[in-house]
């Protein structure tokens, strides 16, 4: 199934693109979901994603179709076809 990725501030300048149509499996989950997007955009993506343990880095936030999705909820929020995932990185500055 595809779905929709939307990369916001630094995750767009390392992806390289501000949004993409992915190719995931069905049944896919939102860390599902991450994973093939770090495989297919490369290993700066991946690190800005997940952590050196291979766990989702806490500080992006993430968006299903404009809805929060928590750390704690991303392996088991399954994707639908369509669906939009952003991906939100921190801001700083100031």
């Amino acid at each position: 199934m595809q779905i929709t990725v939307q990369f916001e501030a630094q995750l767009r300048h390392v992806a390289g693109v501000g949004h993409a149509v992915v190719s995931v499996p069905d049944e896919c989950s939102v860390t599902d979901a991450l994973q093939a997007i770090a495989a297919q955009f490369g290993t700066t993506l991946a690190e800005r994603l997940f952590t050196a343990d291979g766990t989702t880095q806490r500080s992006v936030l993430l968006f299903v179709n404009d809805q929060a999705i928590s750390h704690a909820m991303a392996a088991g929020h399954v994707l639908k076809s369509g669906d939009v995932l952003l991906l939100y990185p921190p801001i700083s500055g100031g």
